[in-house]
């Protein structure tokens, strides 16, 4: 696997070094670049497996090195220290980060993901998806990997969510339920400045689709889609501040 590193830090750089070296010696690092433009005259002339990719470089960020490319047949793992909105961006399109710092655990877990190579289908719906919500004020998009494939949706055609202990159930409008190995509460942390409300331990609800709230047998709501979903005590302050906020 021949490996692109990209970080205007020389310290940082020398780390993935070293852990490469340590832990993935059948690796090569082909070059290291510190700009935007460089990477992309890297990306050019290597033709690298693997690109360990900082968001924020002197001249732009990864985002502009990714609209200078016109396909991406490499894998990519997104090194940055925190930045909310380029965080965020990057966890909607189900794409690999570091976080600085990061163990050399989180470091080898990320770079075994990165093995597992996936389609060139996968990664360019992906990388579209992630450079579509970055130009937008908030993610409109996200993906999604079921046993058998992946899905990009558009969080408007999302009615609700319905956790089952490790696994996540998406009801979606006109369209048959998706299920997905990741546990409700990793979705509410994702989704929960998007217009989606949680209403009890298993359920998270895309406010769009409420109709109704009902305050008999415990309370609950009404949906677009003729579903009723309960509303637990602990969250039923929260469900009508969120209501009354509509």
């Amino acid at each position: 696997m021949k490996i692109l590193i990209v970080d205007d830090e020389a310290p940082a750089r020398e780390i993935c070094r070293n852990l490469l070296r340590k832990y993935f010696p059948e690796t090569t690092v082909c070059t290291e670049a510190v700009t935007v433009e460089e990477a992309y005259q890297a990306v050019l002339l290597h033709n690298p497996d693997l690109v360990l990719l900082d968001v924020d470089m002197p001249d732009g960020t990864a985002f502009d090195f990714l609209r200078k490319l016109t396909t991406v047949n490499f894998s990519i793992i997104f090194i940055t220290a925190y930045e909310k909105y380029a965080l965020q961006a990057i966890k909607f399109s189900a794409l690999d980060y570091l976080l600085k710092p990061f163990s050399e655990g989180e470091f080898a877990d990320a770079i075994r993901k990165a093995q597992r190579r996936e389609t060139a289908r996968e990664t360019e719906s992906k990388f579209n998806t992630l450079l579509q919500n970055f130009q937008q004020p908030a993610p409109t998009r996200i993906v999604l990997r079921t046993a058998d494939s992946m899905h990009v949706l558009q969080l408007d055609e999302i009615v609700r969510l319905q956790g089952e202990g490790a696994y996540t159930s998406f009801y979606l409008s006109g369209r048959k339920p998706l299920m997905v190995s990741k546990n409700l509460k990793e979705y509410e942390e994702l989704l929960e400045n998007n217009n989606f409300i949680r209403t009890h331990q298993s359920h998270l609800v895309n406010s769009k689709y409420i109709v109704c709230y009902h305050k008999a047998d415990g309370g609950y709501l009404s949906l677009a889609d003729k579903t009723q979903v309960p509303v637990a005590t602990r969250y039923k302050e929260k469900v009508i501040a969120r209501l009354n906020s509509l």
